[in-house]
């Protein structure tokens, strides 16, 4: 039975349905999202609403949402008594979704994260650990349905599986160059351009100097913690930065943003996997998970009062120099000026 026919069974009589991206959306969620949205529609006469929980934070990602996907909603704002039926796209029920949080029925799953086992027992789950992005995924629900998607949704699915493979280097598989190719001659280069060289805020480059000055290096990982962050996606943009240092091969960065703390980690190691690493290093403490070489996660705090924000980062700090099994050597500032934020 193919996927397109599983998840019509799935939807039964439903009529009305959410799509939740993972919180704090991505280019790949919101690609995964909006292409099943199309499919629903065009394949099967549904209704479908995208929704989010949590901020859309990095500048990349907002212009992403105000020209291609407007519609997508705080999930606050909704009343889930419209809704028959939930979908989620690009994570699974115990990372990245609170099920508490909302009555409506989960209806399917569709992901291209580790398998968590969350997803057991859900009406449909199409879970592809080996693809690069989810948004390949979608794009082979659309090629199967046979219809053609809109240039927005082209676009959307196009920056999604670009962004999660950095253009084809990172885990990506003959599937995902397949969708890459039957998506390029339907994007919208001019949108998408936009869409990548956004203007950034402010706060956005005090943020780095900050990320910049508290670094320190020690072995081959580099370590920095950020405090206050208006958006949690800065902490994913400064980890993506700092593990292109030449002779880095772990780069770990966190945040504070309303009591959590959230934790980006990014590795080039050939034998270690960086999902592994955090949900090691979080073990009792906190939820993340990942891939190979790209993870997060987060800490729920008791308050953000100064004290409990730097205990909680060195804390966190030995944990990944053990596990890293660099904790005997010296950690060095990156910058001339010693880091002011918590001591490693």
């Amino acid at each position: 039975m193919t996927a397109l026919s599983r998840l019509e069974k799935a939807l039964g009589s439903r009529r009305a349905l959410l799509i939740y991206s993972h919180r704090n959306p991505d280019p790949d969620t919101v690609g995964a999202a909006l292409g099943l949205q199309f499919v629903l529609r065009e394949a099967f006469g549904r209704e479908a609403q995208l929704c989010y929980r949590g901020i859309i934070g990095r500048a990349e990602n907002r212009e992403l949402v105000k020209r291609l996907a407007p519609e997508l909603k705080p999930a606050r704002i909704l009343s889930s008594a419209t809704f028959d039926g939930a979908f989620l796209v690009d994570c699974q029920p115990d990372f990245g979704f609170d099920g508490d949080e909302d009555p409506v029925p989960l209806t399917g799953v569709i992901d291209h994260h580790p398998i968590s086992g969350a997803a057991e027992g859900v009406p449909f789950a199409d879970i592809r650990p080996t693809y690069g992005s989810t948004s390949t995924i979608l794009t082979e629900y659309i090629r199967e349905c046979g219809r053609e998607p809109s240039a927005a949704v082209a676009t959307a699915l196009w920056y999604g599986l670009k962004t999660d493979t950095q253009d084809l280097s990172r885990r990506a598989t003959p599937e995902d160059r397949q969708a890459r190719d039957w998506l390029m001659p339907r994007v919208d280069h001019a949108t998408l351009s936009a869409i990548e060289n956004p203007k950034l805020s402010r706060s956005y480059y005090t943020s780095l100097v900050t990320a910049l000055t508290r670094a320190v290096v020690t072995g081959d990982v580099i370590l920095t913690e950020i405090g206050r962050v208006a958006y949690p996606d800065m902490v994913a943009e400064i980890a993506d930065r700092l593990i292109r240092m030449e002779r880095i091969r772990w780069s770990i960065c966190c945040g504070l943003h309303e009591k959590r703390l959230y934790l980006s980690v990014r590795t080039c190691h050939p034998e270690r996997d960086a999902g592994d690493l955090v949900r090691t290093v979080l073990a009792g403490r906190g939820s993340g998970g990942g891939h190979d070489t790209m993870a997060a996660g987060r800490i729920e705090l008791p308050d953000e009062g100064s004290v409990t924000w730097r205990d909680a980062v060195s804390d966190l700090w030995k944990r990944f120099r053990v596990a890293l099994e660099c904790e005997h050597e010296i950690p060095e500032a990156l910058t001339l000026h010693p880091p002011s934020g918590p001591r490693i």
